[in-house]
């Protein structure tokens, strides 16, 4: 869209000069007003001059000398709109000196120098200007004959006989003149249109090539998210099922190393799916009732091995009061920012420590005001790097000693969060000391959620008594999920599109159906739906998990997600999905 909007400004440079394309017509207008004027001064100066009559050829060469210098002040830049001030104030001393020095001062001549000034005025400086020059003009010429013919006041400096040479060039001069403004005008006025219509079609053919290129943009990271993450999935769930079979201690710790880059691969595709979601204004905040004490603490303790492998200490200091407080808000969102935020710090901090420190400033009986503050000893941001520092994809390297890898979408998918919520994502830096991002938000009080005693995430994953209909297309994907329902003696079948699964619900009895999208012959949506529709109620409310790559949000935006019960992504953990099939039999027992 940017390539598209410079070679417009290329090929139309007037109509983006300008606030509007009538602006480029009334200083054109003005420039050939100009320059008319000094032609005729030349030329009237040289009759004057020839006549010896040498106060006249002053007064031409002095009002000569004015609209030449109204002409260099518009070819050096000066705004016109100042330049055509100048220049009917001096049509208007025209008219007044013509009036005052000739016998017949209201002739002909005068009255041409009216409409000259009629017409300039409202073609350059608009209507209200042009009316003020137009009714000042016509009052200096009728107080002038107003003082003559009323009160016998003689104000003339000289008085002056009309010369029929210079009268009958002045009228044929002014009179072409006039024409000739009209016609430039209007002229310009339609190239002015036509050169705008073809500008506002281009513009929308513009608007159109990037709406097409969003859409593209969208539809290509939902694929490609989809493409990568299913062999993901795959790689992240084998790994689970070595991890699961008792390994050795070093192959234990290779695997987790092999798991801990995978985890960070699919971080990447969620942050770039994270920040497409935001730019197309899909991403919704949730509002639920949540601890902000208990998140930050749960990522803190994430995040402790992850800075404890590069030596750093990392440490979180919260206010004691915070460990009361139940909000409404998003607890998601929030634990992306500062998960953003923390390992930000530490991907830039080589020694030292990092730091969180969140404490509660306002409090009322209805909201709480959280202030929320990484920070660490890291290597800084170079001042030249502040104006961009949250835009995509830019790194911040130490120059010469060491260079940082990543994505660069950190801090912006953390800006665009907070600026959701409503806040503003703030730093200080000093290079070579440290980094401190800083934001707050207020959230409204809440009452603790009353519990229902569903089980929560363990590690003992002991066995279920349920039954599962799986609908998954990937081989590898239906091997995984295969060897955990095993090994938790989960009753399951297995098939590979919506249409079979379907079919499947209508001859069998199932208390959860796991379900992918995107799956040949029938989609995992068209199949939930068809679901939903049958005349059999109690299969109609079965539970439907959509385990698929596909994102929350785009589910949420689509209106498909309602359609399900719940939704879990891939790659998943092990722990969640045992979880919630516990619940699910916990509850349907």
């Amino acid at each position: 869209m940017q390539e598209i909007l410079r070679t417009l400004k290329v090929k139309y440079p007037a109509f983006w000069q300008d606030t509007y394309a009538i602006s480029h017509i009334r200083q054109q207008t003005l420039r050939f007003l100009l320059f008319a004027y000094c032609g005729m001064g030349v030329l009237l100066a040289v009759l004057h001059f020839v006549q010896n009559r040498s106060f006249l050829l002053w007064r031409v060469l002095f009002f000569t000398a004015l609209s030449w210098t109204g002409y260099e002040m518009l070819r050096r830049g000066t705004p016109f709109k100042k330049v055509g001030h100048f220049a009917l104030i001096c049509l208007c001393l025209i008219v007044l000196s013509t009036a005052v020095l000739y016998q017949q001062g209201h002739y002909l001549v005068t009255f041409q120098f009216i409409f000259v000034i009629l017409s300039a005025g409202f073609y350059i400086l608009g209507p209200r200007w042009g009316l003020f020059y137009s009714l000042l003009s016509v009052f200096l010429v009728g107080s002038v004959v107003f003082l003559n013919q009323y009160f016998r006041v003689e104000i003339k400096i000289q008085a002056y006989a009309v010369d029929t040479y210079a009268l009958t060039f002045a009228l044929l001069y002014n009179y072409l003149m006039l024409i000739y403004i009209h016609y430039f005008f209007f002229k310009e006025s339609e190239l002015a249109n036509a050169k705008e219509t073809t500008l506002l079609s281009e513009l929308k053919i513009a608007a159109a090539q990037a709406r097409d290129l969003a859409e593209y943009k969208t539809n290509f990271l939902i694929t490609m998210s989809h493409e990568i993450r299913t062999p993901l999935h795959a790689i992240i769930g084998g790994l689970d099922l070595l991890s699961f079979e008792n390994p050795k201690n070093e192959q234990a710790k290779n695997l987790d190393n092999v798991r801990f880059s995978a985890d960070i691969l699919s971080s990447i595709i969620n942050d770039i799916l994270n920040l497409n979601d935001i730019e197309d204004n899909q991403t919704k905040l949730q509002k639920k009732p949540f601890q902000p004490g208990v998140v930050i603490t749960d990522i803190c303790q994430k995040l402790e091995a992850t800075a404890g492998n590069k030596g750093l200490a990392l440490t979180l200091n919260a206010s004691p009061e915070l460990s009361k407080f139940w909000v409404m808000g998003d607890p998601v969102r929030l634990g992306q920012i500062v998960m953003n935020l923390i390992s930000n710090a530490i991907k830039y901090t080589d020694h030292g420590s990092v730091e969180v420190n969140m404490r509660a400033e306002q409090i009322t009986h209805h909201q709480v005001q959280i202030f929320f503050k990484v920070s660490d000893t890291g290597i800084g941001i170079p001042v030249e790097v502040f104006p961009y520092i949250f835009e995509p994809f830019k790194l911040v390297n130490s120059g010469m000693k060491k260079q940082y890898h990543g994505t660069g979408l950190g801090l912006s998918l953390a800006q665009r969060l907070v600026n959701l919520h409503g806040g503003k994502l703030d730093f200080t830096s000093q290079e070579g000391v440290g980094t401190s991002f800083f934001f707050d938000f207020a959230y409204p009080l809440s009452q603790e959620p009353v519990s229902f005693g569903t089980p929560a995430l363990s590690k003992d994953l002991g066995p279920l008594d349920i039954s599962v209909l799986v609908a998954e297309d990937n081989n590898m994907n239906a091997m995984i999920l295969k060897s955990f329902l095993n090994k938790w003696d989960v009753r399951f079948d297995i098939v590979d599109n919506g249409q079979a699964a379907v079919e499947s619900m209508l001859a069998n009895d199932y208390q959860v159906i796991l379900m992918d999208i995107n799956m040949p012959v029938m989609d995992g949506i068209q199949a939930t739906q068809n679901i939903r529709a049958f005349e059999n109620r109690k299969k109609a409310n079965v539970q439907i998990i959509a385990l698929t790559a596909t994102s929350k949000e785009s589910l949420e935006s689509s209106g498909s997600l309602t359609l399900f019960d719940d939704w879990i992504s891939k790659p998943f953990h092990p722990q969640i999905l045992h979880a919630k099939l516990a619940s699910i039999s916990w509850i349907t027992r």
